[in-house]
């Protein structure tokens, strides 16, 4: 054509110059109802995160115990039902498992062509045909050691090989402690010659006072809620204290955390609906933190939700928690939180500390009785996280919206190719008779 261009070219420039008003007004609101659906989406995790931080406050959190022990010969844990106070522990036996040993010349040495082999241990017994299994005489003592191993009567024993001074010794170990775990073996009712290198016995302990004999070194519920793993008998005169006290730190931790996540959220609320300064994106403490990095709100999302009254109404709410009383007449205050000016709470560890050592129920009440903040937060934030609540109306309208833009940018890719075709037929058929014109003017030159 006279300007250089094809016919193609020509239709391609003209849909474009004819399309690009719909098209960015598309793209735009495509990329607007996104961006809110994303500020909805991210609310939503820092409502989930804050019940959860409010279960734990609700649950054990300032009911757990932490045992304190003086030395290593036992290790204690203990659960919220273990009683707080002190205890004695004195070991003076540790449980242990029967072994018997026999030495052969060799892994090679073979057994008697007959017999039977009976191990016995806890009222069970196995036996072992030697005039079935080694009718030839070649049955080695390696063998024998896999068939009581594998043997589907084995009443708890562990056969093995210890090689020793040019020496196989077959040793049978009972697998369980305690006395009551004796293992005995015979060659057709008879002594077969194994030697007890390590007795069958209980452990033997005493608790304030009180003597215990335990068939395993492990005692279960001897107290309730603790349990001790007996590990080295103690010398005549010594013991151990066991000192069972309330866990602060995991109710300081909860409280923490409790804190940390109500400020997420309310300063999520304020970027999202105020649109604050580029400055309040950045929290240094919180860069290593994973839940932290995935609720980071970039800059093209300040103010994205500016105008929505409902999310300012909750966090003015959640604020308004903090001179609430709970039923007990404690408020937050009392457990070391308060509102600052700039509408974020703040925690004082020490006066929390004090408060957890001097009025523990007081302070686990505040926060977990019938009532109380847990209870207040979870009513407050329920509209907003029950299924199909605001979040979830927040964002299926905005998913409709997009796939309403999608559609139409659908309709109007088909319409623009519709009209492309069009021009490009009429711009073809005129280049066809600009080139006929112009091949028919040369016969004149």
């Amino acid at each position: 054509m006279i300007s250089g261009m094809s016919g193609a070219q020509f239709a391609q420039q003209l849909i474009n110059a004819e399309r690009a008003g719909k098209d960015n007004l598309y793209q735009s609101s495509k990329a607007g109802y996104q961006k809110q659906l994303d500020a909805y989406t991210l609310l939503d995790k820092g409502l989930d995160r804050l019940n959860s931080k409010l279960t734990t406050l609700g649950s054990d959190a300032f009911k757990g115990n932490i045992a304190e022990v003086t030395d290593e010969n036992i290790y204690v844990s203990s659960s919220a039902k273990a009683p707080q106070g002190n205890f004695q522990l004195s070991v003076e036996q540790l449980a242990q498992a029967h072994q018997l040993v026999k030495p052969f010349a060799s892994e090679d040495a073979t057994l008697p062509a007959s017999g039977v082999i009976q191990i016995s241990m806890g009222g069970e017994t196995m036996s072992v045909d030697l005039a079935m299994v080694n009718s030839g005489g070649s049955v080695s003592v390696s063998e024998l050691r896999d068939m009581i191993n594998q043997h589907p009567n084995n009443p708890g024993v562990q056969a093995s090989l210890v090689r020793t001074g040019g020496q196989v010794q077959l040793m049978l170990t009972s697998k369980e402690t305690g006395k009551a775990n004796s293992i005995s073996i015979s060659l057709d009712g008879a002594d077969w010659g194994m030697v007890e290198t390590q007795a069958a016995q209980n452990a033997k302990a005493t608790l304030n006072g009180m003597s215990i004999t335990s068939a395993s070194n492990m005692l279960t519920q001897i107290v309730d809620g603790v349990d001790i793993e007996l590990r080295k008998v103690h010398e005549a005169g010594d013991s151990s204290n066991i000192s069972i006290k309330a866990d602060q730190e995991a109710g300081k931790e909860a409280v923490k955390a409790y804190v940390d996540t109500v400020n997420e959220l309310l300063r999520q609320i304020s970027q999202l609906t105020r649109g604050l300064g580029v400055d309040a994106l950045d929290d240094s403490k919180d860069k290593d933190d994973k839940d932290s990095k995935s609720s980071k709100i970039d800059e093209s999302q300040l103010g994205i939700l500016k105008g929505d009254t409902s999310l300012r109404t909750l966090q003015q709410r959640l604020r308004e928690l903090s001179f609430q009383a709970a039923p007990n007449g404690l408020t937050l205050a009392d457990a070391g939180i308060e509102l600052t000016r700039n509408g974020e709470l703040k925690l004082d560890e020490k006066k929390l500390e004090n408060a957890l050592k001097t009025q523990p129920q007081a302070i686990s009440d505040l926060f977990g009785a019938k009532g109380g903040m847990v209870d207040k937060v979870q009513e407050l934030t329920k509209p907003y996280t029950r299924f199909d609540g605001y979040m979830d109306m927040k964002k299926s309208n905005l998913k409709r919206q997009l796939d309403r833009v999608e559609d139409s940018m659908e309709r109007h890719n088909r319409m623009m190719e519709q009209r492309y075709q069009i021009y490009l037929k009429q711009f073809t058929a005129m280049e066809t008779t600009i080139n006929e014109l112009n091949s028919a003017s040369g016969l004149f030159y």
